[in-house]
Protein backbone atom coordinates (compact mmCIF):
# COMPACT_ATOMS: atom_id res chain seq x y z
CA UNK A 1 0.00 0.00 0.00
CA UNK A 2 1.04 3.21 -0.90
CA UNK A 3 1.31 5.84 1.68
CA UNK A 4 0.00 9.40 0.30
CA UNK A 5 2.53 11.34 2.70
CA UNK A 6 3.65 15.19 1.45
CA UNK A 7 4.73 18.16 3.09
CA UNK A 8 4.83 21.57 3.12
CA UNK A 9 7.91 23.41 2.06
CA UNK A 10 8.70 26.19 4.77
CA UNK A 11 10.62 29.54 4.09
CA UNK A 12 13.71 30.99 5.29
CA UNK A 13 13.69 30.12 9.26
CA UNK A 14 15.73 29.36 12.55
CA UNK A 15 17.37 25.77 13.75
CA UNK A 16 18.35 23.01 11.88
CA UNK A 17 16.70 20.03 10.69
CA UNK A 18 14.73 17.44 12.36
CA UNK A 19 13.47 13.95 12.90
CA UNK A 20 9.95 13.43 11.63
CA UNK A 21 8.08 9.75 12.21
CA UNK A 22 4.43 9.68 10.30
CA UNK A 23 1.59 7.02 10.54
CA UNK A 24 0.41 8.18 6.74
CA UNK A 25 -3.03 7.47 5.91
CA UNK A 26 -3.53 5.76 2.58
CA UNK A 27 -5.04 8.17 0.00
CA UNK A 28 -5.90 10.62 2.66
CA UNK A 29 -5.38 14.38 3.26
CA UNK A 30 -1.90 15.68 2.56
CA UNK A 31 -0.68 17.22 5.85
CA UNK A 32 0.94 19.98 6.81
CA UNK A 33 4.27 18.58 8.19
CA UNK A 34 4.33 22.30 10.80
CA UNK A 35 0.84 22.08 12.13
CA UNK A 36 -1.27 19.47 10.75
CA UNK A 37 -3.33 21.39 8.48
CA UNK A 38 -4.94 20.15 4.89
CA UNK A 39 -2.47 21.72 2.40
CA UNK A 40 -2.43 22.74 -1.39
CA UNK A 41 -0.77 19.82 -3.84
CA UNK A 42 1.66 22.65 -4.95
CA UNK A 43 3.35 23.03 -1.81
CA UNK A 44 4.88 19.85 -0.80
CA UNK A 45 8.49 18.93 -0.53
CA UNK A 46 9.86 17.86 2.91
CA UNK A 47 13.85 18.19 1.73
CA UNK A 48 13.05 22.03 2.30
CA UNK A 49 12.82 21.86 6.00
CA UNK A 50 15.27 23.41 8.16
CA UNK A 51 14.13 22.75 11.83
CA UNK A 52 14.74 19.27 12.82
CA UNK A 53 11.35 18.25 14.53
CA UNK A 54 10.12 14.94 14.73
CA UNK A 55 5.73 13.95 13.77
CA UNK A 56 3.81 11.50 14.57
CA UNK A 57 0.34 11.92 13.17
CA UNK A 58 -1.74 9.68 15.48
CA UNK A 59 -5.15 10.03 13.92
CA UNK A 60 -6.43 12.20 16.39
CA UNK A 61 -7.65 15.71 16.06
CA UNK A 62 -4.77 17.65 15.49
CA UNK A 63 -4.39 21.17 17.28
CA UNK A 64 -1.95 24.48 16.37
CA UNK A 65 1.34 23.52 17.44
CA UNK A 66 2.97 26.26 19.13
CA UNK A 67 0.95 28.59 21.81
CA UNK A 68 3.74 31.13 22.07
CA UNK A 69 4.37 33.38 19.47
CA UNK A 70 7.23 33.00 16.79
CA UNK A 71 10.64 35.29 16.95
CA UNK A 72 12.50 34.35 13.89
CA UNK A 73 10.06 33.84 11.75
CA UNK A 74 7.90 36.45 10.43
CA UNK A 75 7.32 35.67 6.73
CA UNK A 76 4.23 34.24 5.60
CA UNK A 77 3.81 31.49 3.33
CA UNK A 78 0.65 31.65 1.25
CA UNK A 79 -2.52 30.73 3.40
CA UNK A 80 -0.22 28.66 5.49
CA UNK A 81 0.13 31.10 8.15
CA UNK A 82 3.89 32.18 9.82
CA UNK A 83 6.74 30.09 9.30
CA UNK A 84 9.04 28.20 11.95
CA UNK A 85 10.84 26.34 9.31
CA UNK A 86 12.98 26.89 6.50
CA UNK A 87 15.80 25.47 3.63
CA UNK A 88 18.53 23.38 4.25
CA UNK A 89 19.65 24.67 1.39
CA UNK A 90 21.03 28.07 3.66
CA UNK A 91 23.15 25.64 5.41
CA UNK A 92 24.31 22.63 2.89
CA UNK A 93 25.98 24.29 0.19
CA UNK A 94 28.81 25.43 2.92
CA UNK A 95 28.59 21.89 4.95
CA UNK A 96 28.68 20.42 1.23
CA UNK A 97 32.09 22.64 0.24
CA UNK A 98 33.41 21.67 3.46
CA UNK A 99 33.55 17.65 3.46
CA UNK A 100 34.25 17.77 -0.40
CA UNK A 101 37.56 20.04 1.14
CA UNK A 102 37.73 17.52 3.40
CA UNK A 103 38.20 14.49 1.42
CA UNK A 104 40.60 16.53 -1.26
CA UNK A 105 43.20 16.72 1.43
CA UNK A 106 42.27 13.41 2.49
CA UNK A 107 42.93 11.77 -0.75
CA UNK A 108 46.20 14.04 -1.49
CA UNK A 109 48.13 12.97 2.10
CA UNK A 110 49.68 9.06 2.78
CA UNK A 111 47.53 8.71 6.34
CA UNK A 112 47.27 6.07 8.22
CA UNK A 113 43.82 3.73 8.78
CA UNK A 114 41.13 5.90 9.90
CA UNK A 115 40.06 2.49 11.92
CA UNK A 116 43.02 2.33 13.84
CA UNK A 117 42.68 5.94 15.03
CA UNK A 118 41.08 6.35 18.26
CA UNK A 119 37.64 7.10 18.85
CA UNK A 120 36.99 11.05 19.63
CA UNK A 121 35.56 11.87 22.61
CA UNK A 122 32.31 14.11 22.52
CA UNK A 123 31.08 15.25 26.00
CA UNK A 124 27.18 15.48 26.76
CA UNK A 125 25.29 17.85 29.76
CA UNK A 126 22.06 16.39 29.91
CA UNK A 127 18.97 18.60 30.53
CA UNK A 128 16.42 16.88 32.52
CA UNK A 129 13.22 19.22 32.61
CA UNK A 130 10.26 17.90 34.31
CA UNK A 131 6.57 18.94 35.16
CA UNK A 132 4.27 17.85 37.93
CA UNK A 133 4.53 15.14 39.51
CA UNK A 134 8.24 15.25 38.17
CA UNK A 135 6.37 13.82 34.58
CA UNK A 136 9.64 13.46 32.66
CA UNK A 137 12.52 13.10 35.32
CA UNK A 138 14.70 10.51 33.60
CA UNK A 139 16.85 8.36 35.68
CA UNK A 140 20.27 8.24 35.51
CA UNK A 141 20.37 4.40 34.16
CA UNK A 142 18.02 5.94 31.25
CA UNK A 143 20.28 8.39 30.49
CA UNK A 144 23.33 5.71 30.37
CA UNK A 145 21.40 3.31 27.93
CA UNK A 146 20.51 5.93 26.22
CA UNK A 147 24.47 7.30 25.58
CA UNK A 148 25.06 3.27 25.31
CA UNK A 149 22.62 3.65 22.40
CA UNK A 150 24.65 6.24 21.01
CA UNK A 151 28.08 4.78 21.32
CA UNK A 152 27.08 1.78 19.36
CA UNK A 153 25.42 3.65 16.39
CA UNK A 154 28.49 5.78 16.37
CA UNK A 155 30.97 3.34 16.75
CA UNK A 156 31.61 3.08 13.02
CA UNK A 157 32.18 6.99 12.99
CA UNK A 158 34.92 6.99 15.74
CA UNK A 159 32.73 9.19 17.62
CA UNK A 160 32.53 8.10 21.47
CA UNK A 161 29.85 9.65 24.01
CA UNK A 162 30.23 10.69 27.28
CA UNK A 163 27.66 12.26 30.20
CA UNK A 164 29.62 15.56 31.53
CA UNK A 165 26.87 16.41 33.54
CA UNK A 166 23.08 15.75 34.16
CA UNK A 167 21.35 18.58 35.57
CA UNK A 168 17.73 18.85 36.49
CA UNK A 169 15.01 21.04 36.68
CA UNK A 170 11.89 20.25 38.56
CA UNK A 171 8.60 21.64 37.52
CA UNK A 172 10.61 23.89 35.05
CA UNK A 173 8.26 26.26 32.64
CA UNK A 174 9.84 25.08 29.58
CA UNK A 175 9.01 21.51 30.61
CA UNK A 176 5.70 21.10 28.39
CA UNK A 177 6.18 23.11 24.73
CA UNK A 178 8.30 26.31 25.95
CA UNK A 179 11.28 24.53 25.00
CA UNK A 180 10.17 24.58 21.57
CA UNK A 181 13.43 26.20 19.65
CA UNK A 182 11.79 29.33 17.19
CA UNK A 183 9.41 30.56 20.50
CA UNK A 184 10.44 33.02 23.09
CA UNK A 185 10.59 30.18 25.89
CA UNK A 186 12.38 28.14 23.63
CA UNK A 187 15.05 30.53 22.74
CA UNK A 188 15.25 32.02 26.65
CA UNK A 189 15.40 28.36 27.63
CA UNK A 190 18.69 27.58 25.75
CA UNK A 191 20.13 31.11 26.82
CA UNK A 192 19.77 30.49 30.41
CA UNK A 193 20.41 26.88 30.57
CA UNK A 194 22.91 26.07 28.28
CA UNK A 195 26.92 24.76 29.31
CA UNK A 196 29.53 25.66 27.45
CA UNK A 197 27.91 25.33 23.71
CA UNK A 198 31.65 24.66 22.51
CA UNK A 199 32.57 22.18 24.94
CA UNK A 200 29.62 20.12 25.05
CA UNK A 201 26.87 19.14 23.42
CA UNK A 202 23.33 20.61 25.46
CA UNK A 203 20.82 17.83 25.10
CA UNK A 204 17.44 18.71 26.98
CA UNK A 205 14.80 16.36 27.58
CA UNK A 206 10.88 17.62 27.46
CA UNK A 207 7.78 17.20 27.03
CA UNK A 208 7.10 18.81 23.52
CA UNK A 209 3.46 19.28 23.67
CA UNK A 210 2.97 18.88 20.23
CA UNK A 211 2.04 15.44 19.08
CA UNK A 212 4.03 15.13 15.95
CA UNK A 213 6.99 16.31 17.27
CA UNK A 214 10.00 13.86 18.89
CA UNK A 215 12.92 16.07 18.49
CA UNK A 216 15.22 18.83 16.67
CA UNK A 217 18.98 19.95 16.42
CA UNK A 218 20.96 22.49 14.99
CA UNK A 219 23.09 22.19 12.14
CA UNK A 220 26.51 22.61 12.84
CA UNK A 221 26.81 25.96 10.62
CA UNK A 222 23.44 27.47 11.41
CA UNK A 223 25.01 29.52 14.69
CA UNK A 224 28.76 30.39 15.61
CA UNK A 225 30.35 27.49 17.94
CA UNK A 226 29.55 29.09 21.07
CA UNK A 227 26.09 30.08 20.68
CA UNK A 228 23.79 28.75 23.13
CA UNK A 229 20.70 28.19 20.74
CA UNK A 230 22.76 25.04 19.72
CA UNK A 231 22.00 22.07 20.85
CA UNK A 232 19.49 18.68 20.66
CA UNK A 233 16.46 18.88 21.94
CA UNK A 234 14.18 15.76 22.18
CA UNK A 235 10.45 14.35 23.69
CA UNK A 236 11.73 12.18 27.05
CA UNK A 237 9.24 9.38 25.61
CA UNK A 238 11.39 9.08 23.05
CA UNK A 239 14.68 7.83 25.00
CA UNK A 240 15.69 4.43 25.09
CA UNK A 241 12.61 2.33 26.94
CA UNK A 242 10.03 4.98 25.81
CA UNK A 243 7.09 4.55 23.26
CA UNK A 244 6.71 2.69 20.32
CA UNK A 245 8.23 3.03 17.59
CA UNK A 246 10.29 5.53 19.33
CA UNK A 247 11.62 2.98 22.29
CA UNK A 248 15.24 2.10 21.05
CA UNK A 249 16.53 5.94 21.59
CA UNK A 250 17.20 6.39 17.65
CA UNK A 251 15.56 9.96 18.17
CA UNK A 252 18.69 11.22 20.11
CA UNK A 253 21.08 9.09 17.40
CA UNK A 254 19.50 10.90 14.59
CA UNK A 255 19.28 14.57 15.89
CA UNK A 256 23.10 14.51 16.83
CA UNK A 257 23.27 12.90 13.21
CA UNK A 258 22.26 16.57 12.25
CA UNK A 259 24.08 17.96 15.22
CA UNK A 260 27.27 16.85 13.51
CA UNK A 261 26.49 17.66 9.67
CA UNK A 262 24.45 15.17 8.09
CA UNK A 263 21.01 15.97 6.16
CA UNK A 264 18.43 13.98 6.03
CA UNK A 265 18.88 11.05 3.14
CA UNK A 266 16.28 12.18 1.30
CA UNK A 267 17.69 15.71 1.44
CA UNK A 268 16.95 17.30 -2.17
CA UNK A 269 15.14 14.50 -3.46
CA UNK A 270 16.42 12.68 -6.55
CA UNK A 271 18.37 15.40 -7.46
CA UNK A 272 22.12 15.37 -6.81
CA UNK A 273 23.66 16.27 -4.81
CA UNK A 274 21.32 15.13 -2.68
CA UNK A 275 22.07 14.45 1.30
CA UNK A 276 26.23 15.14 -0.50
CA UNK A 277 27.06 11.83 0.94
CA UNK A 278 27.61 9.86 -2.42
CA UNK A 279 27.31 6.08 -0.49
CA UNK A 280 23.87 6.80 0.48
CA UNK A 281 21.56 6.18 -2.43
CA UNK A 282 18.80 9.18 -3.43
CA UNK A 283 15.68 9.19 -2.57
CA UNK A 284 12.68 10.80 -3.52
CA UNK A 285 10.84 10.90 0.03
CA UNK A 286 11.19 10.03 3.68
CA UNK A 287 10.44 6.40 4.32
CA UNK A 288 8.17 5.57 7.62
CA UNK A 289 7.76 2.75 8.99
CA UNK A 290 10.27 0.06 7.85
CA UNK A 291 9.80 0.47 3.78
CA UNK A 292 12.83 -1.80 3.11
CA UNK A 293 13.52 -2.27 -0.52
CA UNK A 294 11.65 0.71 -1.75
CA UNK A 295 13.40 2.14 -4.29
CA UNK A 296 11.88 5.64 -5.57
CA UNK A 297 14.60 7.37 -7.70
CA UNK A 298 16.49 6.01 -11.24
CA UNK A 299 19.90 6.61 -9.79
CA UNK A 300 21.66 2.65 -8.56
CA UNK A 301 20.23 1.51 -4.78
CA UNK A 302 17.68 1.06 -3.08
CA UNK A 303 16.36 3.85 -0.75
CA UNK A 304 18.09 3.91 2.42
CA UNK A 305 15.41 3.20 4.94
CA UNK A 306 17.72 1.82 7.17
CA UNK A 307 19.85 4.93 7.79
CA UNK A 308 19.33 6.75 11.12
CA UNK A 309 19.23 9.37 8.91
CA UNK A 310 15.92 8.72 7.36
CA UNK A 311 12.58 8.68 9.00
CA UNK A 312 12.05 4.92 9.48
CA UNK A 313 10.97 3.55 12.88
CA UNK A 314 13.77 2.73 15.61
CA UNK A 315 13.27 -0.91 14.98
CA UNK A 316 14.11 -0.70 11.44
CA UNK A 317 17.22 1.91 11.40
CA UNK A 318 20.29 0.21 12.68
CA UNK A 319 23.78 2.32 10.68
CA UNK A 320 25.65 5.19 9.39
CA UNK A 321 27.80 4.96 6.06
CA UNK A 322 31.55 5.33 5.66
CA UNK A 323 31.15 8.28 4.19
CA UNK A 324 28.56 9.68 6.71
CA UNK A 325 31.18 9.02 9.34
CA UNK A 326 33.81 10.63 7.30
CA UNK A 327 31.13 14.35 6.69
CA UNK A 328 30.72 14.18 10.44
CA UNK A 329 34.24 14.55 11.58
CA UNK A 330 35.02 16.78 8.76
CA UNK A 331 32.31 19.26 10.00
CA UNK A 332 33.07 18.72 13.71
CA UNK A 333 36.89 19.86 12.48
CA UNK A 334 35.74 23.00 10.45
CA UNK A 335 32.27 23.91 12.86
CA UNK A 336 32.78 22.27 16.08
CA UNK A 337 36.90 22.51 16.66
CA UNK A 338 36.13 22.58 20.60
CA UNK A 339 34.05 19.21 21.04
CA UNK A 340 36.59 17.35 21.03
CA UNK A 341 39.75 19.38 22.45
CA UNK A 342 38.90 18.60 26.06
CA UNK A 343 38.12 14.65 26.13
CA UNK A 344 39.17 13.19 28.80
CA UNK A 345 38.93 9.33 30.31
CA UNK A 346 39.23 8.26 33.68
CA UNK A 347 42.32 6.57 35.17
CA UNK A 348 43.81 5.33 38.07
CA UNK A 349 45.40 8.80 39.34
CA UNK A 350 41.70 10.01 40.25
CA UNK A 351 42.01 7.82 43.44
CA UNK A 352 42.07 10.24 45.92
CA UNK A 353 39.57 12.63 48.11
CA UNK A 354 37.22 15.15 46.24
CA UNK A 355 35.17 17.55 47.15
CA UNK A 356 33.07 21.16 46.83
CA UNK A 357 35.58 23.98 47.59
CA UNK A 358 32.54 26.24 48.04
CA UNK A 359 31.07 23.72 50.52
CA UNK A 360 33.67 22.24 52.53
CA UNK A 361 32.65 19.54 55.24
CA UNK A 362 31.77 17.14 53.02
CA UNK A 363 32.97 15.35 50.08
CA UNK A 364 33.83 12.05 48.14
CA UNK A 365 36.67 9.42 48.34
CA UNK A 366 37.19 7.75 45.48
CA UNK A 367 39.06 4.76 44.51
CA UNK A 368 39.60 3.30 40.87
CA UNK A 369 39.48 -0.71 41.12
CA UNK A 370 40.76 -3.40 38.83
CA UNK A 371 37.86 -3.93 35.72
CA UNK A 372 37.49 -0.25 35.49
CA UNK A 373 35.13 0.28 38.36
CA UNK A 374 35.49 2.73 40.52
CA UNK A 375 34.21 2.58 44.30
CA UNK A 376 33.14 6.01 45.92
CA UNK A 377 32.02 6.64 49.12
CA UNK A 378 30.40 10.45 50.06
CA UNK A 379 30.63 11.71 53.59
CA UNK A 380 27.44 13.99 54.21
CA UNK A 381 24.44 14.89 56.36
CA UNK A 382 20.89 13.78 56.14
CA UNK A 383 17.95 15.95 55.03
CA UNK A 384 16.86 15.94 58.87
CA UNK A 385 20.46 16.49 60.05
CA UNK A 386 23.05 14.36 61.26
CA UNK A 387 25.68 12.75 59.15
CA UNK A 388 25.04 9.75 56.54
CA UNK A 389 27.70 7.44 54.58
CA UNK A 390 26.85 6.62 51.15
CA UNK A 391 28.97 3.87 49.19
CA UNK A 392 28.42 3.32 45.44
CA UNK A 393 30.29 1.32 42.88
CA UNK A 394 29.62 1.40 39.19
CA UNK A 395 31.59 1.21 36.08
CA UNK A 396 33.54 4.22 34.40
CA UNK A 397 32.62 4.87 30.88
CA UNK A 398 35.09 7.55 29.51
CA UNK A 399 35.11 10.30 31.20
CA UNK A 400 32.53 9.51 33.55
CA UNK A 401 30.88 6.79 35.77
CA UNK A 402 27.16 5.99 36.60
CA UNK A 403 27.44 4.12 40.69
CA UNK A 404 24.56 2.71 42.67
CA UNK A 405 24.72 3.95 46.11
CA UNK A 406 23.48 2.47 49.32
CA UNK A 407 23.65 3.03 52.36
CA UNK A 408 22.69 1.37 56.26
CA UNK A 409 20.23 1.91 58.31
CA UNK A 410 18.79 0.74 61.36
CA UNK A 411 19.20 0.71 65.02
CA UNK A 412 22.62 -0.74 65.07
CA UNK A 413 24.54 2.08 63.73
CA UNK A 414 26.14 3.26 67.31
CA UNK A 415 29.70 4.78 68.81
CA UNK A 416 31.47 1.21 69.81
CA UNK A 417 31.11 -0.96 71.70
CA UNK A 418 27.13 -0.48 70.99
CA UNK A 419 27.74 -0.50 67.22
CA UNK A 420 25.67 -4.06 66.41
CA UNK A 421 25.76 -4.96 62.71
CA UNK A 422 23.00 -7.51 63.21
CA UNK A 423 20.31 -4.03 63.61
CA UNK A 424 21.80 -2.41 60.23
CA UNK A 425 19.93 -2.94 56.63
CA UNK A 426 21.35 -2.27 53.67
CA UNK A 427 19.68 0.18 51.59
CA UNK A 428 19.42 1.57 47.59
CA UNK A 429 20.18 5.30 48.10
CA UNK A 430 19.97 6.10 44.51
CA UNK A 431 22.52 6.72 41.69
CA UNK A 432 25.48 9.14 41.91
CA UNK A 433 27.40 9.94 38.44
CA UNK A 434 31.05 11.63 38.22
CA UNK A 435 32.38 13.24 35.43
CA UNK A 436 35.98 14.83 35.17
CA UNK A 437 36.99 16.97 33.19
CA UNK A 438 41.10 16.85 33.74
CA UNK A 439 42.46 15.22 36.25
CA UNK A 440 41.96 17.91 39.32
CA UNK A 441 38.14 18.93 38.58
CA UNK A 442 35.06 17.60 37.76
CA UNK A 443 31.05 17.11 38.62
CA UNK A 444 29.07 15.06 41.27
CA UNK A 445 25.45 14.36 39.96
CA UNK A 446 22.86 12.07 41.78
CA UNK A 447 19.48 11.11 41.73
CA UNK A 448 18.04 9.58 45.06
CA UNK A 449 15.61 7.38 45.57
CA UNK A 450 15.09 8.12 49.68
CA UNK A 451 12.62 10.71 50.32
CA UNK A 452 13.74 13.90 51.03
CA UNK A 453 16.53 13.87 49.43
CA UNK A 454 16.89 16.17 46.65
CA UNK A 455 18.86 15.58 42.68
CA UNK A 456 21.28 18.13 42.22
CA UNK A 457 24.66 18.28 41.15
CA UNK A 458 27.88 20.02 42.52
CA UNK A 459 31.49 20.81 40.78
CA UNK A 460 34.46 18.58 42.82
CA UNK A 461 37.59 19.85 43.37
CA UNK A 462 40.67 16.96 44.32
CA UNK A 463 41.85 17.18 47.59
CA UNK A 464 44.37 14.30 48.17
CA UNK A 465 46.16 11.85 45.63
CA UNK A 466 47.96 8.66 47.27
CA UNK A 467 51.36 8.69 46.74
CA UNK A 468 52.91 6.66 43.66
CA UNK A 469 49.89 8.04 41.08
CA UNK A 470 49.63 10.34 38.90
CA UNK A 471 47.36 11.64 36.38
CA UNK A 472 46.07 9.87 33.77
Amino acid sequence: MRKNCIFNEGDIGYVAVHRAISLCVSNGPRIDERNGSNMKPGNARLASMAIAVGILLLGAPLVPALSNPFVSATDWSRDQGPQDTGSPDLFATDLDRVFRQFQSRKLSNVAGDAADEPSAQINLVFHVLSGTSFEGNLSETVLTDQVSVLNDAYRSAGLHFNIAEVRRYADSPYFAGGCFPTTEQGIRMKSELAVDPARFVNVYTCKLALPQIVGYGTLPNAFPEGDPQHGVVIDYATVTGGVAPFELGHTLVHELGHYLGLLHTFQGGCVEPGDGVSDTPAEALPAFGCQIGRDSCVQAGADPVENFMDYSEDACTNRFTPLQGERMQALIAAYRPNLVASAFSVGPGMTGNWFDSSQSGHGFSIEILPGNQMLAEWYAFAPNGGPVWIVATGPITGNSAVLQGYQAVGAGGRFPPNFDPTQLQTQLWGTLTFTFSDCNNGQASWQSVVAGYASGSIPITRLTMPAGLTCP
